[in-house]
């Protein structure tokens, strides 16, 4: 049989090509490899990456057959092993992250791909592959775990706190009331009742109408003491939460419209319950004070495993982007958003001008998790 000779410029050709190929090979940051159909993955080759990345030559590699499992971290060898014997079995694409020991004792953590070549036939001829190190990104992943976890602990300890502070300041609400009307309230009646008693006693037109006077200051000062104590801590607060809104609402501004409707499945916790109570104390003083508004309605129903708050006026709105400056007004609104949240809720305000305003909370009961996104609607 006659051979063609091979012209010099295709030799020239097919070495250029050579070069170009191993060029493109050896210039990737990663070890392509090509490896036997077996158990141990013997090697048949390995590109010079692997003396980089992990300190041996490729000769060493392929004349010891169990090299790259021995090098596998012992944590993860019989995982690795597994797929090994799996995807061998399978002839699905080999892929595992896993860590290795380089020649020098470094820990490496390898992204290995891996696909099964077949003749023309179907029958399995060996793995070509390629192993990526991805230990920056691994070290990576693992600080921002940290970090996330640190997060957590420190949001739950907030929480903790935030649930200490509320429980430490209705206690002290609670108190400053019980003295407000055990002692100043009572003391100022005893007084008044003197005063009404000795304007009996006197004769003089103009000094009678000076002790009238002082009667009307005291009863004013006996108002204002009770309707300070009514902000402090409801009575009926310690007996449901949308009785005392309800009682809360009818007195603080009697001139508004009132809905408020009652979708409750079971009585709030008593903590919960006092920071329902505050969120919508906050937010009625937001109304009261800057939206002007005719109607008010609330809506306090059972949702998610929390409690959902919603307060909606019809007043002259505010574009909600003031929110974000210290001096916009509504300082409360930024407070009932923390406040939520940090019990493990979330709470949105929707206005605009002239289309009134909306505050909508929820916050889980004890025990329960934090809501979805989905529920993040007005």
């Amino acid at each position: 049989m006659n051979t063609i000779p091979l012209s010099p410029e295709f030799m020239r050709g097919l070495r250029e090509a050579e070069a170009t190929y191993r060029y493109l090979v050896e210039g990737i940051p990663a070890i392509l490899y090509i490896d036997a159909v077996d158990d141990l993955s013997s090697t048949l080759y390995t590109s010079p990456q692997l003396k980089e990345i992990l300190g041996f030559t490729p000769e060493e590699w392929r004349e010891d057959p169990g090299l790259w499992l021995a090098r596998v971290h012992e944590d993860d060898r019989e995982r690795v092993s597994a797929e090994v014997r799996r995807t061998n079995q399978l002839g699905e694409p080999f892929r595992a992250e896993y860590r290795m020991i380089a020649a020098d004792g470094r820990e490496v953590w390898i992204r290995d791909e891996s696909v099964l070549v077949r003749n023309e036939e179907g029958d399995p001829l060996f793995w070509r592959g390629i192993m990526f190190d991805v230990t920056e990104q691994k070290h990576t992943e693992e600080k921002l775990k940290l970090s996330l976890e640190i997060l957590r602990r420190t949001m739950h300890e907030r929480s903790l706190l935030l649930a200490r502070l509320e429980q430490a300041q209705e206690e002290e609400r609670r108190r400053i009331a019980a003295d407000i009307h055990d002692d100043s309230i009572q003391v100022i009646g005893a007084a008044d009742l003197r005063l009404q008693a000795l304007r009996k006693m006197v004769k003089d037109d103009d000094l009678r109408g000076e002790v009238s006077e002082i009667h009307e200051t005291l009863q004013l000062a006996i108002e204002r003491l009770r309707h300070l104590l009514f902000e402090l801590r409801p009575p009926l607060l310690d007996q449901g939460l949308v009785s005392a809104l309800r009682q809360y609402l009818e007195e603080a501004d009697p001139r508004l419209e009132l809905s408020l409707e009652d979708r409750l499945e079971a009585e709030p916790p008593t903590e919960l319950r006092a920071t329902l109570f505050r969120i919508a104390q906050e937010a009625m003083t937001n109304v009261r004070k800057h939206a002007g508004a005719a109607r008010l309605d609330v809506l306090v129903a059972s949702e998610d495993g929390g409690i959902r708050l919603r307060i909606a006026d019809d007043g002259r709105g505010f574009d909600t982007a003031i929110l974000s400056s210290p001096a916009h007004g509504h300082i409360g609104l930024p407070t009932i958003i923390e406040r939520a949240e940090l019990m493990g809720g979330w709470c949105r305000v929707d206005s605009a001008p002239g289309a009134g305003a909306t505050v909508a909370c929820w916050i889980p009961l004890p025990g329960q998790g934090r809501s979805s996104g989905a529920q993040r609607t007005a």
